[in-house]
């Protein structure tokens, strides 16, 4: 199945992710039906406003775009900040605090 398909589907999952919560790529995944590196596609390729993207994290916490973008990662970092969302003194996202299990 062409990976694009699933778009729809994980644009749809990470609509469901509440402000101040994060979900794991890995989640994002599972409840799509697809693979984590499906997901983080999707994620770099977000063209609907309404898809809240930041919300998708690596399962430790870690802001992946960052590999992609300083400036990318830093507007991720900001988007959670105004939602609630804090982080470790190493620059992670609290997951014992802010992952959702997506059920």
């Amino acid at each position: 199945m062409d990976d694009r398909l699933y778009f729809d589907t994980i644009n749809s999952v990470v609509r469901q992710i509440p402000a101040g919560s994060v979900m794991s790529y890995g989640q994002v995944a599972n409840l799509a039906g697809c693979t984590a590196r499906v997901a983080g596609w999707a994620m770099a390729n977000v063209s609907e406003d309404d898809v809240p993207w930041h919300r998708v994290v690596g399962s430790d916490g870690y802001l992946r775009i960052g590999r992609r973008s300083v400036a990318l990662k830093e507007l991720q970092q900001r988007l959670l900040r105004e939602e609630g969302v804090t982080f470790r003194t190493d620059d992670r996202v609290d997951m014992a605090r802010h992952q959702v299990d997506g059920s």
